[in-house]
C-alpha cells in the first residue's frame, strides 16, 4: 500500500506533533534520530513542504525509524508510550570550540526546552 501523505499534510502534521509531545522529543532530537534536517522537520510541521515525492519519502522514513504502521500519522489514536530516553545533540550554530562543556550542555538543554515550548505555543 502506498499512501500519498502530501494530500494529508494537515492531518500528518497534527498527528506528528502529538507523537513528538507524547515521546518527549524536540524537533532537534527528531531530526537527529531520523536523519531529516531540522528545517525540513519545521516545514513538515507547518505544512509547507514544497515537493510531494520528498515529503512522502520523509514521512515514510519517520514511520520506518520508529517502527510505525504506514498510515500511523493519518489517524488520530490514543497511544501509550514509554518515556523517551534522553537524547542530547549539540547545536551546529556558532563555534562550539570556544564554549566550555558546561556552557554547551546548558545551551543544548535550553534549545530543547525552546523547541518543546514552541510546539505547545499554538
Amino acid at each position: 500500500m502506498t499512501i500519498n501523505f502530501f494530500e494529508h499534510q494537515d492531518t500528518v502534521a497534527q498527528n506528528l506533533i502529538t507523537f513528538i509531545r507524547l515521546k518527549g522529543y524536540s524537533k532537534l532530537s527528531l531530526s537527529k534520530l531520523t536523519g531529516i534536517s531540522r528545517p525540513t522537520i519545521d516545514q513538515i510541521l507547518k505544512c509547507e513542504s514544497p515537493n510531494q515525492t520528498t515529503y512522502n519519502a520523509q514521512i515514510t522514513k519517520i514511520n520506518e525509524v520508529f517502527g510505525l504502521r504506514e498510515d500511523f500519522f493519518l489517524t488520530a489514536q490514543p497511544v501509550a508510550f514509554s518515556p523517551a530516553l534522553p537524547f542530547y545533540a549539540f547545536s551546529d550554530h556558532g563555534s562550539g570550540s570556544e564554549r566550555s562543556p558546561q556552557a554547551r550542555e546548558l545551551l543544548e538543554g535550553l534549545d530543547n526546552v525552546l523547541d518543546i515550548y514552541s510546539m505547545y505555543l499554538k
